[in-house]
């Protein structure tokens, strides 16, 4: 793609999704696109620029993974071993499926952990009181191994194994062993205001015909900073990458091709519903006709990243937004860069393959529990079963007779995304719902 075709489709995106400000990253065959456009903060004359740092939400995990990598590399910490090893705070767990969890379970999530879970202090730094507390406070919610459901937690708790093992904080470990490494400035959205790096403003956008983006404080208790606290340009996202891809000048030495390729490879039970087309260890794993592309997506109060990068020929394609409708403007994005011939891997709601459920939606109705996360179901007078929670998310649901559906939410403007109602084998009752590769188990039905 060329530069003057690329730089008009990331403004007309931006504009056409009233995001503030955005970056651009590619590379490919060779050549490397570096782009950015519209301000920090709305309303304010301060340019994004190339270096300008982004909340990476979600993308931060991939990050934390990469510095457990080399921790295995060095013979710190091994794939397979208990997470119990090497954290003493399992110790009391109420859960004694706590003990079979691996860092393997951890990186792919599939250690049945609670997807969130918040401490009595939510200003509470300390990963190793944080992991004392989900150990104490939670279950599982399947057996270790069994099956994917996404984990903030055990990225957090990833994070804790990481301080216990290199006797430094997860974000000293993280800036000295990955980021500066990899050229990196390191930046973290919990640091004191002012620094040498522009942070941007985040910005919600609220659905109708004028929309307008507002900003908006960015909310993370301070000990889930491994699984999202990270902040980055495109192009730092770009590094990570040519590391993982082995492209980078010191990929040997940073991280070795057995870990790598190790990182990589599609873990078979990490079966991603809704969310990806197979997991690996800190990557998502993204299906296209000319081949798979792994990376990873981060959603934050007001902003986005996202990450791919194809093994086959190296490419690399990275966006960072400033606006809750960064989601939808990267769906555009890919679909327009599959016409210039850059096939970058998404995952994409399947179509319905059964017909809508045009009987009994109410027996989809009830309380579906996760940690401290609670969906309410309940069918409208229209029929139509509504999905809400705590925060104030409210979707439509449009359920097929396989039990999948669509949530398409009506409280802000973003992509819908894809669910499926799971019935247990024996009963033939519902007994979960999957979203957004979360499970949630049934735990009333009114």
């Amino acid at each position: 793609m060329e530069a003057d075709l690329a730089e008009d489709l990331l403004r007309t995106l931006t504009r056409a999704h009233a995001i503030p400000g955005a970056q651009l990253t590619v590379l490919r065959a060779g050549r490397s696109l570096s782009l950015a456009t519209g301000v920090r903060r709305t309303g304010v004359a301060d340019p994004v620029t190339t270096e300008t740092a982004f909340a990476l939400g979600s993308v931060t995990k991939a990050f934390t993974a990469t510095l457990v990598g080399q921790l295995v590399a060095d013979g710190e910490l091994e794939w397979d071993d208990p997470v119990a090893d090497y954290v003493a705070e399992f110790d009391n767990a109420v859960d004694e499926a706590f003990s079979e969890i691996t860092l393997r379970h951890l990186l792919s999530h599939t250690g049945g952990l609670v997807a969130d879970h918040e401490t009595d202090d939510v200003a509470e730094t300390s990963l190793a009181r944080y992991t004392a507390s989900v150990s104490a406070a939670t279950r599982t919610l399947h057996r270790p191994g069994s099956c994917f459901s996404y984990a903030n937690s055990g990225y957090n708790i990833l994070g804790r194994t990481v301080e216990a093992v290199t006797d430094m904080k997860w974000q000293a470990a993280l800036a000295n062993l990955v980021l500066r490494p990899l050229g990196i400035d390191p930046v973290f959205v919990h640091d004191a205001p002012g620094g040498q790096r522009a942070l941007a403003q985040c910005h919600t956008v609220r659905p109708g015909e004028n929309r307008s983006a507002t900003p908006v404080g960015l909310f993370l208790p301070p000990s889930w900073a491994p699984a999202g606290g990270l902040a980055g340009s495109a192009d730092d996202l770009a590094a990570l990458a040519t590391l993982l891809l082995g492209t980078h000048p010191d990929a040997a030495e940073l991280l070795p091709e057995e870990q790598r390729t190790e990182m990589c490879a599609r873990t078979p039970e990490a079966d991603a519903f809704g969310m990806a087309d197979a997991w690996g260890l800190g990557l998502a794993h993204h299906a296209s006709p000319d081949g798979v592309w792994l990376g990873h997506d981060g959603t934050v109060d007001g902003g986005t990243a996202h990450l791919r990068f194809r093994p086959a020929d190296g490419t690399v394609v990275a966006l960072t937004t400033n606006a809750t409708t960064g989601t939808a403007m990267w769906a555009e994005l890919v679909d327009a860069l599959r016409e210039q011939g850059v096939p970058v891997g998404d995952h994409r709601p399947l179509a319905a393959t059964t017909p809508p459920l045009t009987a009994g939606p109410g027996r989809l109705d009830g309380d579906y529990r996760n940690g401290d996360t609670v969906f309410r179901v309940r069918t409208a007078e229209s029929g139509v079963p509504v999905l809400t929670d705590a925060t104030g998310l409210v979707a439509d649901l449009t359920v097929h007779e396989d039990l999948t559906f669509t949530a398409r939410r009506t409280d802000t403007d973003v992509a819908p995304y894809t669910g499926r109602f799971v019935t247990d084998r024996a009963s033939g009752e519902i007994h979960l719902m999957q979203l957004g590769g979360r499970a949630a188990r049934r735990t009333a039905a009114p």
